[in-house]
Order: C-alpha cells, then sequence, then structure tokens
C-alpha cells in the first residue's frame, strides 16, 4: 500500500503541474451510463445492484464515463478545455476469466477535454509517458495505434465479418484474415509494428489511412528523441475501437505481466450525454506498476 500511495502522489503532483483539476466521480453510476459509453459488451461485466427505488446501479467501470457525463452535465457551464484527473478504485468482472483477473483496479488518471488537434494528443501522450517515469520504470513501451488506420478496411466487410476480422487481428491469424479477404491493408497493416519507420511501411501498405498515419507522423515530430525511445507505433491493435475515435494507446513495462496504462481519443463519448466535445485522455494501473517495481 505504501508503493501505491507513494506511486499516487508523485503522478497527482505531476498531474497537478499540468495544469489539471483534481475530481472525485462517484463510486456508482447508473448502469445505463457506462453500457451508453463502452456499449452492450460492459454489461456483463459491470458490477451491478437495485437501489431501494429499483434502479439498476453499477459500481465505477472506468473514470472516462463518469467525467463524460460530469462534462456534459455538472461542468457545461466550465469553458474548454477541460484538464481533469482523478484517482481511485475501478470494479469489473470478468466472467471468462473468473478468478484469474482483479475485480478492483487501483487507478490514476486524465481528461483533456474541448481539444481536438495533434498537440492536444502529443500532451496526453507525453503525459503518459511522464507519469510512468514518476514509478521509476526505466524499462517500459507504449504501443500507439489510430482507430482510423483500419477503418475503411474494416467497413468494407460485411457487419458480421467485422467482428470476425477484429478477433483474427488480435489473434495475428495471418490465414484467418485471408479467408476474410478484404484487401491488401486488411491483410498487411495489423502486421506493422515499429518505430518511425514503421509509419513509411504503412502509409504504402493503406492509402487510405493517410489522415491516421499522418496524425500518428505528426504526434513522432513533436517528441522528444528520449521520448521517442519508448514510442512504438502498432497498426495491428483493435481493442476498444468502437470507443475509440483517433490515436490509442497501452504501456507494458518489465516485470509487469499485463499492461500498465492505457488511453486515446474518444471524440463522440461526451455527445453521448448531452455536450459534443473532443476529447483524449489516459489511466495508469497502479497495481500492475506497484506489482512491477523492484
Amino acid at each position: 500500500m505504501r508503493r501505491r500511495r507513494l506511486l499516487q502522489a508523485r503522478m497527482l503532483e505531476r498531474i497537478e503541474r499540468g495544469g489539471y483539476e483534481e475530481i472525485i466521480p462517484p463510486t456508482f453510476e447508473y448502469a445505463e451510463v457506462f453500457v451508453r459509453a463502452g456499449g452492450d459488451e460492459v454489461a456483463d461485466r459491470l458490477i451491478r445492484f437495485l437501489d431501494l427505488d429499483g434502479q439498476l446501479l453499477a459500481l465505477r467501470y472506468d473514470f472516462t464515463a463518469s467525467v463524460a457525463r460530469l462534462a456534459a452535465t455538472k461542468l457545461s457551464d466550465r469553458p474548454t478545455p477541460l484538464r481533469l484527473s482523478y484517482a481511485g478504485k475501478v470494479f469489473r468482472q470478468d466472467p471468462a476469466r473468473e478468478g484469474r483477473r482483479p475485480r478492483e483496479i487501483l487507478q490514476v488518471g486524465a481528461e483533456l477535454l474541448g481539444a481536438e488537434g495533434a498537440a492536444a494528443d502529443v500532451e496526453v501522450v507525453r503525459l503518459a509517458l511522464e507519469l510512468v517515469r514518476c514509478a521509476d520504470v526505466r524499462e517500459f513501451q507504449l504501443n500507439l495505434g489510430h482507430a482510423g488506420a483500419l477503418a475503411a478496411a474494416l467497413a468494407a466487410l460485411a457487419p458480421d465479418q467485422r467482428a470476425e476480422a477484429r478477433r483474427l487481428i488480435d489473434r495475428k491469424d495471418a490465414a484467418g484474415l485471408a479467408a476474410i479477404g478484404g484487401g491488401g491493408a486488411l491483410q498487411a497493416l495489423p502486421f506493422v509494428i515499429g518505430r518511425r519507420e514503421a509509419l513509411d511501411r504503412a502509409a504504402r501498405l493503406a492509402p487510405d489511412a493517410t489522415g491516421a498515419i499522418d496524425r500518428l507522423r505528426a504526434i513522432d515530430a513533436a517528441l522528444t528523441d528520449e521520448e521517442r525511445r519508448h514510442v512504438v507505433y502498432d497498426f495491428g491493435e483493435v481493442r476498444g475501437l468502437d470507443y475509440y475515435t483517433g490515436v490509442h494507446f497501452e504501456i507494458f513495462a518489465a516485470g509487469a505481466g499485463a499492461a500498465v496504462g492505457a488511453g486515446g481519443r474518444y471524440d463522440d463519448l461526451v455527445a453521448r450525454f448531452g455536450r459534443p466535445l473532443p476529447a483524449v485522455g489516459l489511466a495508469l494501473n497502479l497495481d500492475a506498476l506497484a506489482d512491477a517495481l523492484p
């Protein structure tokens, strides 16, 4: 616990220096808030219960949905961009992996709402890198992709094929993707991963993904050499594409068996609660980071 509190204090201090204001979102919401944000597949992962009025509530599945609701309601009169931060636990269950995944996860995160340019993406990516450094982790990697890179190739498939294609991409199943078809980009782009040269390779393989690749190039150009050393471009990351609308990333650290952080751009989410706002954010898993420390 001491390690977790130390990490939490360091990270919140760094986030505050970036101009982010800490808020305390509610521990539980109407279950519909999280389903509206994350889709129907989230429903089975919620820890749900009824209140005295028979309303279906759920423990906080993630912070971003609550922040989006607050930005669209209680904070609707605040000027943008809004920089908000938080720390606390999220509560999740996974019926398929019951007993092998914790139900409570301690997080620290930040959301930048109302800024849509590449500069906002760079700010959040840079913040993510600095927060991992707060944990004195030297060997870590941020896998950065863009939801638009495979959008055209997936849209060309029949609706029932899209889910299957994404499952095959996630498994890196080249033979399965070849059987589905869908053009060269779908067969080759999911296997493009690397440093700056990966952007050039992706541009040759997927001319329809120019906008996505140009955004990644802009981010790459803005990063310092030291920051760029920890960034890998991954065009085969498709988890969360129903949620993310632009850049998205996962962070991996030596000694941790799973991702220690994630984030990305979700320009459509706040509008689901009544206030159209572009947004980008991140969350760090303090439990995974603390367990990775010596």
